[in-house]
Formats: structure tokens, C-alpha cells, sequence
């Protein structure tokens, strides 16, 4: 009788462990906002700043990393740096990523900037990769640049705005 009733409290507090750690999980993946660009350091960084910035104002519990698809430095160009500083935004210890699984399978939201993804990368990814192909390269024109992926930004922050206020106001959200 004592082993069964020992027995049934451990595969409780087992059960418990797994689902704590599910939720763990889960929550991660749901807050995470995963910007690509081939280098990882001017588009993906420009977007993953300005999110960041737009989803802090706002309240929401997002947060953006920039990785590269190639990273071929270790350092953001500093006129990219220069320009995110004066937007108030500081990316000068910023050092570019490389894509990793962990990065697709944990995101919330994957969007590639002028990059295209391997089948398997979008396998990895737990939700559809948005694609923004329509971003100028900075080294033509940064205020293009910056313009494009503001607007980009806006709506998915608008976006996920809506959604996180539609779930905090449904009763399974509450």
C-alpha cells in the first residue's frame, strides 16, 4: 500500500516536472521573434532593434534577435552603428549569429529578410517563415532601408499587439 501510494506521488511530481518544463518551453517559443538576414548584422539587427523598441513601448512581452544566414563578420559597420545610436539604440557590442536550430525551433515568429531559407530550416521552424523581400540594401540607401523595415516592423508589432490584447481578454488567456 505505502510503495503504490509512493509510487503514484512520484509519477506526480514527475508528471508536474514535465508539464512545468513544457510550459517553460513553450513560453520561450512564444515570446521570441527571430529577424535573418545574410550577414546578421545591418537588416536583421536594424529590425530586431526597432522591434524591440516598438514591442518595449507597448508593453508586449516580445523580444527580437537579429542572426545571419552567413555571417562574414564579427562586428555591425559603423555607420550602422552610428545611425541605431542616434535612434537610440546601442548595437556597438553587438556581435553577428549564425542561425542556429535552437533559433527556428524556439520562435515565435520567423521572418527572413532577403534571405532564402533551406527546407530544412523551415521544417525546423514552429511556425511559417514570414518572407520581407522587399527590403533595399542599406549600402545604396540606409533611409530606404530604415523606411522599409520600420513599416515591416509596425504592422507585425500592430499584429501581435492585437493578438496578445485578444488573449489577455479571453477567458482561456486569463
Amino acid at each position: 500500500m505505502r510503495f503504490a501510494l509512493l509510487k503514484t506521488m512520484v509519477v506526480s511530481v514527475f508528471s508536474l516536472m514535465l508539464s512545468y518544463s513544457a510550459a517553460q518551453q513553450n513560453t520561450a517559443r512564444n515570446t521570441h521573434v527571430l529577424f535573418i538576414c545574410e550577414h546578421g548584422n545591418v537588416k536583421s539587427l536594424m529590425a530586431a532593434s526597432y522591434f524591440n523598441q516598438m514591442a518595449n513601448e507597448r508593453g508586449l512581452p516580445f523580444h527580437a534577435v537579429a542572426r545571419g544566414t552567413h555571417p562574414n563578420s564579427t562586428t555591425v559597420p559603423p555607420g550602422v552603428v552610428e545611425t541605431l545610436r542616434a535612434e537610440g539604440v546601442d548595437v556597438s557590442s553587438f556581435h553577428p549569429s549564425m542561425l542556429s536550430n535552437s533559433d527556428l525551433s524556439t520562435s515565435a515568429r520567423v521572418i527572413a529578410i532577403g534571405v532564402e531559407l533551406t527546407p530544412d530550416s523551415r521544417q525546423l521552424a514552429q511556425t511559417s517563415v514570414e518572407e520581407w523581400n522587399d527590403i533595399p540594401p542599406a549600402t545604396l540607401s540606409y533611409a530606404a532601408t530604415q523606411q522599409a523595415l520600420k513599416a515591416h516592423v509596425e504592422r507585425l508589432v500592430d499584429e501581435l499587439s492585437k493578438a496578445t490584447a485578444s488573449r489577455r481578454s479571453s477567458p482561456a488567456g486569463k
